[in-house]
This record gives C-alpha cells, structure tokens and sequence, in this order.
C-alpha cells in the first residue's frame, strides 16, 4: 500500500468520521454548519446523515477522496436502515485507522487483512442475531424512542402508543402540525394523497369539501376519458345490475364527462363521483391501482394497455365498505377483495422489500405495506417555530423507520453494550494467515468504539468505562443519561439488531476497500470559460 495514498485517504475519513462523531448517544454534542448563505444564522445539527449530506466537497482533493468513501458508506446507511449512521461512521474509521496502522508499522498484507475483517463479520453478526429479544408493548417502545427522539418525552410516548395500534406494518404518516403540542389521528382503513374528487360538483359535505358512499362500487382505471360515450357502456350495465353508488377512478376527465356524471346524480339515476387516479405516474401509480384492486376484489383498466369501458363486465367492480374523497384524499375503508389474494399481495411486497435500493422506493414499499393491513396514523409534530417543527418533524421520521425496524428484527442492549459482547465471538475463530490473528484484533478493538465514543460525549473517560463495564455481567453499559453503569435492558437502552447489523456490514466492507486502496486518480478540473 501506498503511503502517501493511504494518508491523504486517511485524512478525509478523519475529518469526516470527527465531524460527526460528537452526535452519538442521548447526550449528543451539537455540530454547526456554515450556511450557503453567509448572512444567515450556523445551521446547528445533531444527526450524523443530515451533516454528511451538507458536506459536499473537502479540500485538498487526494483528501476528499477518503471523505466521499466515508460519506458514500454513511449515506448507504441512512438509505438502508435509516438510523446507525454515526455508529457506522465511528466503526469504519477504527477498522481503517487500525488496519493501516498493522500495514505501516508491520507491514501486514492489506489483502489477507481483508480477508479476515470478511471471515470475522459473520461470527459477529451471528452473535448479534442470538442476543436479539423482541419488543412488545407501547412502554417499551416508548422506552426505545427516547433515545431516538433525543429525549424528546412527548414524542416518545406517542409512538409508542401508535406502533402499539397500528404495528410494525401500519402506515404512520408525519406530518407539520399547527400546535406546539403532538397530535395523533388514527383512520378507519386507509387513504392515499395526490387523489381526491375530480369536480366540486361531487361535494355533497360542503363543510368539509368530503363526499362520502356508504357500500360503493369502485371502477378502476388509469384512464383519460375525454368523450362522455366513454362512459356510457360501463354505466349502462352498472344500472342495470342495480348498483346504487359508482366511485370512478381515473387519470383525467373531461368537463363534459363530468357534466353526464352530475345529471345522473341529480336525476338519481346511479349516483356516481368521479376520482383522480391516485400518485403521479409510473410504478408508484400502477403499484396504487394494484393495491386498490386487490382490497376490493377489482379490475385495473390500464392506459398503457389500450384498455377500454367497451369490454367492460359488472364483475369487474371492486367493493368497499365505506369509501371517501376530499380535494386532495382518497380513503377506502372495509375493502371487499378476496383475503388470500390480499395475504400473498402482501407476502410479495414483504419478500421485494429487503432487496429495493433506493431510499424512496423502500419508503414507498413500505407505506404500500402499511395501507394493504389496513392500519393507519397521522402523527402531526407542533413547536413553537417553523425551524423548531421541521426538526422535530425529521426527528420522528428518523423514529419511526428505527422503532420499525426493531419490531421487525428485535432488538439487543444499547449503547454499544451489545457490541463489546460481540468481541467474544471472536476467539477461537480459524487463523490460517497472521493477518486473520490481526484482522480479529481490529474488529475487536473497533466493536468498543461506540461506547467509547458514547461515554466522552457524555462526559466520561472512555478507558475507565470500558475497564468497568467488562467486569460487569453481559448486556451492562453506560448509560449517558446518568453516566452510571447499568443494565441497558433495564433501563430502556436498545438498539434495533437490523440497524446494528447493517452498521457493522457497511463499515467492514467500506473500510476493507478503503485500507486496499493504492492509487488516487483526480480529473482534471475544467477551466470555465465565460466568453461567448
């Protein structure tokens, strides 16, 4: 390995891995950011992701090179799990720090260091997997959340009363509220935004612009129907099969469409209310009308597909108990679809959900969970300014992906307790290379690394924590709350096993790749011209 290469690498990850690390524990030291803007206020951060995301570029460039490794990892971690970002982040830079100090001082192969890092992962994880216990119960979750939520009592208390109603799968929506206070709204079914009434002239609540058919039948359709004739063959056998209330779901409408809807309304002929197709476009709308059929027995009728009314059967309908539509909503409550057909729609996003990518895809997969179990709570978050509401508001988001992935996978001791209990799972591991002996070595200095960062920015002396803590029974850390020794069970310290997992996987591979590193190649950067 290089050495120039490694030091300039070793450098970025440094600044990056230090800027975030005071952010680690319920005791969490603030980090302020240059705004943009200079005329404005330092913008003050407490959340490892968010401050990699505002770091963009380091100078000089062989040293932003180790950064964006880093910040690459830390925003893989917050796309995956959400939560751990900092962990990972403190994990990654003791491997690297230690790996390169064995390859410089003792000139240990980086190759066969990697090999071992690798070998020694999944003993850990295994260890992780076997201490796991589920949680169960809205004091424990509440428990869990405090120091999701920084302390923040309220907010605590509140998801762990919603995740105790809705459950792991439940569609929890958090939005800004307009008091200081939280304030939780729990929905009969479920409801989808970017949809609602196509026209006024389907009101029939004037207060609350709301209309809502008690036992309606749903047509479903991404369709644009800009001829009244359109209709008509669908609405024809409709009437004459006796169905009393039509919900229509379409892409667009025409004025004129709407027009034959309304005279059928007023001459109560059928009485009908034309919806807008729920989402925007792509796969997040079609994957909407899929849902929506499945719940209530349904047909799609696709545009893309060239689908039409004209081949349109009453057995194409979907059912619901109650269904509604505001301005901007869409809701179905009591769909009437058949329930294995809605068991294995959910069996099939469950198993596609681990392996989606991108953080928005898996929050979309997610919210189409939530909506299929039928569960659903609109968390509103107040304060007192609109900064104040924003934070919080990222906050309980950031919480609410955590406390999922916790009732999903289990949890183990907080604080990085669970961690240093891993380090046993390293002896007696195979070592047919010296590099193994030392890779092992590294990982078990590096699983201390957490706690070690907890209890300074608590206050404490780090060495003296972890010398006490190991003469303690297992599952005993600090808790920075009190700054005393304690078992982190007891008083309410875990972290989800998915998130700590996921922290220790990016960390090794991140750091294995960075420590067999050799060669920086910097594009040149182009001179912009401003002549014409």
């Amino acid at each position: 390995m290089q050495p120039r290469t490694s030091r300039e690498l070793q450098k970025g990850i440094d600044l990056f891995a230090n800027a975030v690390r005071p952010t680690l524990g319920p005791r969490p030291r603030l980090v302020a950011l240059e705004r943009l803007i200079r005329t404005e206020a330092a913008e003050f951060l407490d959340d490892g992701a968010t401050i990699a995301r505002r770091i963009t570029e380091i100078n000089p460039r062989p040293v932003n090179t180790g950064a964006m490794l880093i910040r690459q990892a830390m925003w893989r971690m917050h796309v995956d799990a959400g939560d751990g970002t900092t962990t990972m982040a403190v994990l990654y830079q003791q491997i690297f720090n230690e790996g390169l100090r064995y390859v410089i001082q003792v000139g240990s192969n980086p190759m066969l260091l990697r090999l071992g890092l690798e070998k020694g992962l999944p003993a850990i994880l295994a260890s992780l997997e076997q201490d796991a216990t589920p949680v169960a119960g809205k004091d424990q979750i509440a428990g869990m959340a405090r120091g999701l939520c920084q302390e923040d009592v309220e907010m605590a208390n509140t998801l762990g009363e919603i995740f105790d109603i809705v459950g792991p799968d439940g569609l929890i929506i958090v939005e800004p509220g307009q008091r200081h206070e939280m304030e939780r709204e729990y929905i009969d079914g479920t409801y989808w935004h970017l949809s609602g009434w196509l026209s006024r002239h389907f009101v029939i609540d004037k207060a609350d612009k709301r209309t809502t058919f008690e036992d309606a039948a749903l047509l479903i359709s991404d369709l644009k129907i800009t001829d009244p004739r359109q209709l008509v063959p669908a609405l024809d056998k409709c009437v004459k099969a006796g169905v009393k209330k039509l919900i229509i779901l379409c892409k667009e409408m025409s004025d004129s469409a709407i027009g034959l809807l309304v005279t059928n309304n007023q001459a109560k002929t059928i009485e009908t209310m034309a919806v807008r197709t729920p989402e925007v476009s792509g796969p997040v709308q079609v994957g909407a009308m899929e849902d929506i059929a499945v719940l209530t027995g349904g047909r799609v009728f696709y545009g893309e597909g060239k689908d039409s009314f004209e081949n349109f059967q009453v057995e194409d309908l979907g059912y619901a108990r109650r269904a509604w539509a505001m301005e901007s909503m869409f809701g179905l409550f009591g769909g009437k679809g058949d329930p294995r057909q809605v068991r294995q729609h959910i069996s099939h996003i469950r198993a596609v959900l681990p392996n989606a990518e991108p953080k928005n895809e898996r929050k979309y997969l997610q919210q189409r969970l939530g909506r299929l179990t039928g569960a659903t709570a609109l968390l509103k978050v107040g304060g007192v300014t609109a900064t104040e509401i924003e934070v919080r508001k990222e906050t309980a988001e950031r919480a609410v992906t955590a406390i999922r992935n916790a009732l999903q996978g289990g949890v183990v001791a907080g604080g990085g307790a669970a961690l240093l209990n891993a380090q046993a799972a390293l002896e007696g591991l195979p070592n047919p290379q010296d590099e193994y002996t030392v890779a092992y070595k590294i990982l078990a200095r590096a699983l201390e690394e957490p706690m070690r960062t907890i209890a300074k920015n608590a206050g404490c002396m780090p060495d003296v924590i972890i010398e006490k803590v190991k003469d303690y029974p297992k599952g005993y850390g600090v808790d920075a709350r009190t700054r005393q020794i304690a078992d982190m069970r007891q008083v309410g310290v875990v972290d989800s096993v998915l998130v700590i997992k996921k922290a220790l996987e990016i960390a090794v591979s991140g750091a294995a790749m960075a420590l067999t590193t050799d060669v920086i190649v910097n594009r040149k950067q182009r001179e912009i011209s401003l002549e014409p």
